[in-house]
């Protein structure tokens, strides 16, 4: 009975890392992407996706043969980001008040950050890259950086040769080399930081939320223009920052 149970417990997660794997991945993928991506062999992730196919929670595409979220996974992820922006909002309050600055909420989600919620001061209305629906490049924001710095080497190899890393702004990081560099430095400081790397004029100041399992989910971030935002500005934020990034994974691993 022991070994049965271990045995669905271990199908269970490779399921898990399928799915993962393809919220994360963006577009269609073949097998052996996936058996690459998660150290399946092609014949257990060709089960795998056979029942998930079945039970439409993947699409597999019949001229390509490649697989894609169902329509089950979507609506299982439209409730989770509604879920998620809800109990993030008196988080990104307190880190709208102690920084009088755009406080943000993303997630990584089909090669790209995802912004989905955000909570603004009355009196600095500005409209940038930040704002809640809004989809753009990891590599080029603070939010993106703190979300690539804590997946597997493997998936962000996998989404630079995917998307690349196209140059927005003068300062955008475009050299895989540099920006192993300054992922491995945000895993070491914690937070991240976009000097005008996404928008000319604006910088962000981000860190990472965590969910029970150890894993980051989201990120919370602060966004202002530079005039506000110099470096030392940015310096006095981080133990805000991370601080309230600590209380949100506490509260958020407790549901």
């Amino acid at each position: 009975m022991g070994s049965r149970s271990e045995g669905g417990v271990r199908s269970v997660e490779r399921t898990l890392d399928i799915l993962e794997f393809l919220s994360r991945s963006g577009g269609e993928v073949g097998v052996s992407e996936i058996g690459d991506a998660t150290g399946l062999a092609a014949g257990t992730a060709h089960r795998l996706l056979g029942t998930l196919a079945a039970r439409g929670y993947v699409h597999r595409d019949a001229r390509t043969r490649k697989y894609g979220l169902g329509l089950k996974s979507l609506n299982m992820a439209i409730a989770t980001r509604e879920r998620i922006g809800t109990l993030a909002l008196p988080f990104l309050e307190e880190l709208m008040q102690v920084s009088q600055e755009t406080a943000n909420l993303a997630i990584l989600e089909a090669n790209s950050t995802v912004y989905i919620e955000q909570v603004t001061p009355p009196t600095r209305m500005l409209r940038t890259f930040t704002e809640p629906g809004n989809r753009v490049f990891l590599h080029s924001t603070g939010t993106g950086k703190v979300l690539l710095a804590y997946q597997s080497p493997h998936l962000v190899d996998f989404i630079v040769a995917r998307v690349g890393l196209p140059r927005q702004t003068v300062s955008t990081i475009t050299d895989p080399p540099q920006l192993w560099a300054e992922l491995k430095k945000v895993r070491e400081d914690g937070y991240a930081v976009d000097f005008e790397e996404q928008e000319v004029g604006v910088r962000c100041l981000a860190a990472p939320v965590f969910g029970a399992d150890g894993e980051v989910f989201a990120t919370i971030s602060i966004s202002g223009p530079a005039s506000r935002l110099k470096k030392r500005r940015i310096n006095e934020l981080v133990p805000d920052i991370k601080r309230i990034s600590t209380t949100f994974s506490e509260a958020f691993g407790s549901y």
